[in-house]
C-alpha cells in the first residue's frame, strides 16, 4: 500500500468516527432535551384537559380570592395584606414570576420574593393551627 491510499483509508476512518460520535451527542442532547421539557400534548392524560383550557370560553377570575374554595383557607387568605393577596394573585392566577410581579407593581424583585413567602408561611401557620 503506498503512501496516498494509507493517508485516503486514515481520513476516511477519522471522518466515519467523527460522523459517528456527532450523531450519538446529537442523539444524547435531544433526548435530555425532551425529557426536560416535553411537550404537553406527547402526554396523553393531559390532552382533555389542555383541549378544554384552551377552547373555554369563559375568562379565568385574576384575584386568587375567587378560586379559593376551602372556607379555612379563604378566611386565612382574608387575613393577609392587600399587597400579599395581590403578589399571590399575580404568581398563582396568571402565573407571573417575582421579576414580572415586581415591574407591575413598582417594588424590587426581593421585596416581591419577601412578601410571597412569608404570605405563604402566615397561610400555612393559619391553616395548621385551625386544624
Amino acid at each position: 500500500m503506498n503512501k496516498e491510499d494509507e493517508v485516503n483509508r486514515r481520513f476516511i476512518k477519522y471522518m466515519a468516527n467523527l460522523i459517528l460520535y456527532n450523531s450519538i451527542n446529537y442523539d444524547r442532547k435531544r433526548r435530555m432535551k425532551d425529557s426536560r421539557f416535553p411537550l404537553t400534548l406527547d402526554n396523553d392524560e393531559n390532552l382533555e384537559s389542555v383541549l378544554l383550557t384552551v377552547h373555554d370560553s369563559e375568562s379565568v377570575p385574576p384575584n386568587l380570592k375567587d378560586h379559593i374554595t376551602d372556607h379555612s383557607l379563604y378566611q386565612a387568605y382574608e387575613s393577609l395584606s392587600a399587597q400579599q393577596q395581590q403578589i399571590l394573585s399575580f404568581a398563582y392566577v396568571q402565573a407571573l414570576n417575582d421579576k414580572e410581579i415586581a415591574g407591575l407593581m413598582g417594588v424590587s424583585q426581593q421585596n416581591v420574593s419577601k412578601h410571597r413567602l412569608k404570605a405563604l408561611s402566615k397561610l400555612r401557620s393559619l391553616i395548621t393551627e385551625g386544624e
